[in-house]
């Protein structure tokens, strides 16, 4: 048996200089160590807490991942806890941390959902024709520093923007031989308003924002669409979704499964075909929501915008779970290593050749 030996827990910070927690496992013959944020108070009592883990036996994800929602109230902490156990049993197996997790199945690369430029409402870059993860991120790339050199209005409009990125998408793409397409998260139910994020549109009825969107997708080719309303007009969510879900990934964040922290999961009466799920509570329970949103018919992407350390677990969760897609951000230093530990994977899984994505829903 690989018996957990002893388990170091410490205060760190985060890339915003926020408190954060960083476990450590020693085993009979691994180490693993993983942080997420925690508040420095949730640090101290975990201390008190992991004498629950000495003796038990590494490799029993599982059962370890059970006992740690029953010590930990905090995700954050959970989900600390559980990769820290990941990363050590996978170590003591001389194997990487997405093939430990997702074995001989891991064998894929997810399409980045790259944000470019945030404001009101958030734009993304996805290189859908890519061939594989590295040219993705460096079409990504080309977007973001085309976008970011350009002359914008002061207060740029979001049909200005929406123009702008459609003009660089459609030159990288031609650079690059491969389509680039554009989304958009509208934060609606961040903003709790039935209103669109734009200060010359005004208060707008959920229709008028409906028949908006819709001419948006229309005009611009959008291909992804996150939180478009907010939960008060969830049958407008489902007219979208019938209208451009052939064609267009529908997401919305305020779709939570209370009942499952961390999951942003699809509600049956909300229209949507991709589960943006995040890295939290437990490995186990990460790929237990996946797999209950794959039955429903929904395609997944893996969140990272909730670890503001540079861990990289979330990367081979990811990679793990052959998931189509994971969230990026162009800037950020937890961004940036979640980015790069990908490029990794990739030339670990394939060295420089016979790249293989993941299979697109749409």
């Amino acid at each position: 048996m690989n018996s957990i030996e002893a388990v170091s827990v410490s205060t760190i910070l985060d890339v915003n200089a926020t408190d954060a927690v960083e476990v450590e496992i020693v085993t009979t013959s691994g180490y693993g160590r993983c942080s997420f944020p925690a508040p420095n108070e949730a640090v101290k009592r975990a201390r008190e807490q992991v004498s629950a883990l000495i003796g038990t036996d590494v490799n029993q994800q599982a059962e370890i991942d059970d006992l740690l929602q029953k010590v930990f109230s905090l995700p954050s902490m959970s989900m600390a806890f559980s990769v820290a156990v990941a990363n050590a049993a996978a170590a003591s197996l001389g194997m990487p941390l997405y093939r430990y997790l997702g074995g001989l199945f891991a064998n894929s690369m997810p399409y980045p959902l790259m944000k470019i430029f945030g404001a009101e409402v958030d734009y993304f870059a996805i290189p859908t024709g890519a061939g594989s993860f590295a040219s993705a991120i460096a079409a990504s790339v080309g977007v973001y520093r085309g976008f970011n050199t350009s002359k914008m209005p002061r207060d740029p409009a979001q049909v200005d923007i929406l123009s702008r990125l459609t003009t660089i998408t459609e030159g990288i793409s031609s650079r690059f031989g491969f389509d680039i397409k554009l989304g958009v998260d509208f934060k609606a139910s961040r903003e709790a308003q039935n209103r669109l994020s734009l200060k010359e549109q005004g208060q707008m009825t959920a229709n008028d924002r409906l028949e908006h969107i819709l001419s948006l997708a229309s005009q611009y080719g959008l291909y992804y669409i996150e939180d478009p309303f907010d939960e008060a007009a969830y049958e407008f969510q489902n007219q979208l979704t019938d209208e451009l879900g052939a064609t267009c990934l529908i997401a919305s964040e305020s779709n939570l499964d209370k009942g499952i922290a961390g999951s942003r999961v699809i509600n049956d009466e909300r229209g949507a075909n991709l589960a943006l799920i995040a890295a939290t509570r437990t490995v186990s329970s990460v790929f237990e929501n996946c797999a209950s949103e794959k039955s429903k018919g929904h395609s997944c992407a893996v969140l990272t915008d909730n670890s503001t350390t540079c861990e990289a677990s979330p990367s081979h969760i990811a990679v793990a779970l052959s998931a189509p897609f994971i969230k990026l951000n162009v800037r950020g230093r937890q961004s940036t290593a979640k980015t790069n530990e990908l490029i990794r994977i990739e030339q670990e899984l394939f060295d420089g050749k016979n790249y293989k994505m993941a299979n697109k829903p749409i």
